[in-house]
């Protein structure tokens, strides 16, 4: 029995450690796609340092898949815009993330 506790224990412990982490995510950041999900416009209000760049994750629907940079915002200023293209297929958004410079 003191072992089912323990491992519970560890168990809430590992992800109230775990949680706060994920629940963040881009920091006080937001986003607008456009052209039918093919391009990011990303807004931060708030981060250190002030500079940041969305980064695309992008795929052309022939099992291409590949990271798109956009352009380095600034926090409560520019907005970062980030674009797949492709030559081939159909060039979509799947996620993206904010890269802190």
């Amino acid at each position: 029995m003191r072992r089912i506790v323990a491992c519970v224990a560890v168990a809430i412990a590992a992800t109230a450690i775990a949680s706060p982490a994920q629940a963040q995510g881009p920091r006080d950041c937001y986003d607008e796609y456009h052209r039918n999900g093919r391009s990011v416009e990303v807004f931060c209000d708030y981060g250190r340092p002030g500079r940041f760049q969305a980064v695309a994750h992008c795929s052309n629907g022939l099992g291409f898949y590949w990271d798109q940079y956009g352009t380095v915002g600034r926090v409560r200023g520019e907005a970062s815009f980030a674009e797949c293209t492709s030559l081939l297929g159909n060039p979509q958004i799947n996620d993206y993330h904010v890269r802190w410079l």
